[in-house]
C-alpha cells in the first residue's frame, strides 16, 4: 500500500505534493518519531531576548502569546513541523496593526494553503476558498534546501521528500508483518487437489458457523478438508498449495534493515542517530567519545540550521532595532568546556598583567579587562572607563532630550540572565539634578539681590 502511494507521490513543484507528504509521513512509525524528536527538541529549547529593559519585557509577553495566546510552545510545533514534512516550509504571519507599523504579534500560517508565486509573494486559500495575496512584509518564510530552479519560486526539498523512497521498502516489511499476525493470506495462487468448488465452499461456511456458534472471534479454530479415502487411485486425497506472489529473500536480516533505515532517516534529518535511535554494536552501545563528536557534529547540520534561519528572521523581520534574539544552545557539556577555555584564557591575561620589570607588566589591568570583555568573560561594563561628559541643559519650556535605556539579557522563562554590575549615573536623573542646582543658584542670587 505504502509502496504504491509512494510511487504515486506528486511530483516536485505540484501544490498537491505538499498535502500529501504530510499525511503520509504519519503512517511510518520511526519516520514520526524521528520528527518528534525533533520537534519536542525545539520546543523545549529556551531563548534570551538581550536589549532595552522596557523592550525585551513587551516583547518577552509577545514571544509568549504567539499563536493567538496558545503560547510559544504551539507556535514553534506547528512551524517545525511545517519545515519537516513539506517543500513549502513553514510560513509566519506577522501581525501589524497597520501597514508598515511594527509587528505586534506572531501566527502560524498553513504552508498547504499556501503556494509561492516569486518575487516575495505568496498566495493564501482560506476555509471558504478564496484566495489572498501575501506581500513580502505580511509573512517570513523559511524552507529547507531551497530550489535554485527559478520555476520552483523558492520551493525547497523536506525530510519527508528526502527519506520517501527508504519509507517504501520499511512499509513494505511492516505491511508483510502485519498479514502475518493478523492470520491474513497473502497475495497469492492457490491450488485445492480432490475437492470440488462446492466442497470447498461448504467447508468454510461450517468453519464459519463454529466459529460464530463458540464465539472464536480472536483466534481462530481448525479448518478441516476431508476428502474420500475410498476413492481409487488417490483421487480422494486432499493437497493445498499456496503460492504468494512475494516473500522475504533468502537469509533476510530485519534488525539490519530496520537500523540500515533509521541510519538514512537520521543523515536526511540531519541528527546524529542516536537522537531517536540506538544502534545495536553487538551487545554493546557506542563509545562515549563517539557520542561526544556525533553530539556536536549535528549541532551545526539539522538542528542548526532551523536555529540558524529562526534567529535571522526574528531579529530581521520581527524584532524591532535594538533587540536581539537568541536561541539558548548551552547544556551541561558545553558549559564544562566553556569554563576550561575561560580559565586557561583568565590565566593568561593574569599573567600579562603580573609586572615582569619594573615598569609593569606587558598590559595595564584596565586594558586586561578590556581583552576580558572581548573574549566574553567579563561583562561589557566592565571595560567602561571614566570619561567627562558634557551635558547640554535645555531652556525651559522645550521637550527634553531622549536617552537610551539601559540594557539587559532575558531568558524566555523570564529570568534576567545578564545585568549591568556597575551602571554609571542616568542621564535622566543628571539633567533633574542639575535643574535643581539652577534654581538654587537663582534663588540664591535673588536673595543677595535683596
Amino acid at each position: 500500500m505504502f509502496a504504491r502511494r509512494a510511487d504515486d507521490c506528486p511530483p516536485l513543484g505540484d501544490p498537491a505534493r505538499d498535502k500529501y507528504l504530510r499525511d503520509i509521513w504519519k503512517t511510518e512509525p520511526i519516520m514520526a518519531g524521528a520528527i518528534y524528536a525533533l520537534v519536542s527538541k525545539m520546543r523545549a529549547l529556551g531563548w534570551n531576548l538581550e536589549g532595552g529593559r522596557n523592550k525585551v519585557s513587551q516583547w518577552t509577553k509577545i514571544l509568549h502569546e504567539a499563536e493567538d495566546g496558545a503560547g510559544w510552545n504551539v507556535f514553534i510545533s506547528k512551524i517545525i513541523e511545517d519545515y519537516l514534512t513539506t517543500d513549502d516550509g513553514a510560513f509566519i504571519e506577522l501581525g501589524k496593526k497597520h501597514k508598515n507599523g511594527p509587528v505586534m504579534a506572531l501566527f502560524h500560517i498553513d504552508s498547504v494553503r499556501c503556494v509561492l508565486i516569486g518575487a516575495g509573494h505568496a498566495t493564501y486559500t482560506d476555509f471558504d476558498g478564496g484566495r489572498h495575496l501575501l506581500k513580502p512584509g505580511d509573512y517570513a518564510h523559511f524552507c529547507s534546501m531551497p530550489s535554485p530552479n527559478e520555476d520552483l519560486h523558492g520551493k525547497g526539498f523536506c525530510f519527508v521528500s528526502r527519506a520517501l523512497k527508504a519509507a517504501k521498502l520499511l512499509l513494505a516489511l511492516h505491511q508483510y508483518e502485519s498479514e502475518k499476525l493478523e492470520n491474513l493470506p497473502p497475495e497469492g495462487i492457490v491450488t485445492i487437489t480432490g475437492l470440488t468448488t462446492k466442497q470447498v465452499e461448504k467447508a468454510f461456511e461450517l468453519y464459519k458457523a463454529k466459529r460464530q456458534s463458540r464465539d472464536q472471534l480472536t483466534f481462530p479454530g481448525i479448518l478441516w478438508l476431508v476428502g474420500n479415502p475410498m476413492a481409487p487411485g488417490g483421487a480422494g486425497q486432499v493437497k493445498v498449495d499456496l503460492t504468494p506472489f512475494s516473500t522475504l529473500p533468502e537469509q533476510f536480516d530485519r534488525q539490519g534493515l530496520v537500523e540500515t533505515y533509521a541510519k538514512t532517516l537520521a543523515c536526511d534529518l540531519g541528527v546524529d542517530i542516536n537522537e531517536f535511535w540506538m544502534p545495536e554494536r553487538g551487545g554493546f552501545g557506542p563509545s562515549k567519545g563517539e557520542v561526544t563528536v556525533q553530539h556536536a557534529k549535528a549541532k551545526g547540520k539539522g538542528p542548526g540550521e532551523i536555529i540558524a534561519c529562526l534567529e535571522r528572521i526574528f531579529n530581521w523581520y520581527v524584532l524591532p532595532e535594538g533587540v536581539i534574539f537568541a536561541f539558548d544552545m548551552v547544556d551541561d557539556e558545553d558549559d564544562l568546556r566553556r569554563a576550561e577555555l575561560h580559565s586557561v584564557i583568565i590565566k593568561n591575561v593574569k599573567e600579562m598583567a603580573e609586572p615582569l620589570t619594573a615598569e609593569g607588566g606587558l598590559i595595564s589591568i584596565p586594558e586586561g579587562r578590556e581583552l576580558l570583555v572581548a573574549q566574553q568573560i567579563l561583562p561589557e561594563d566592565y571595560a567602561f572607563t571614566k570619561e567627562e561628559t558634557t551635558i547640554d541643559v535645555e531652556p525651559e519650556g522645550r521637550t527634553e532630550k531622549s536617552w537610551s535605556e539601559e540594557k539587559i539579557r532575558m531568558h524566555s522563562s523570564g529570568r534576567i540572565v545578564w545585568a549591568p554590575h556597575r551602571t554609571k549615573m542616568r542621564p535622566e536623573r543628571l539633567l533633574v539634578e542639575l535643574k535643581a542646582l539652577r534654581k538654587e543658584l537663582r534663588d540664591g542670587r535673588t536673595q543677595r539681590i535683596r
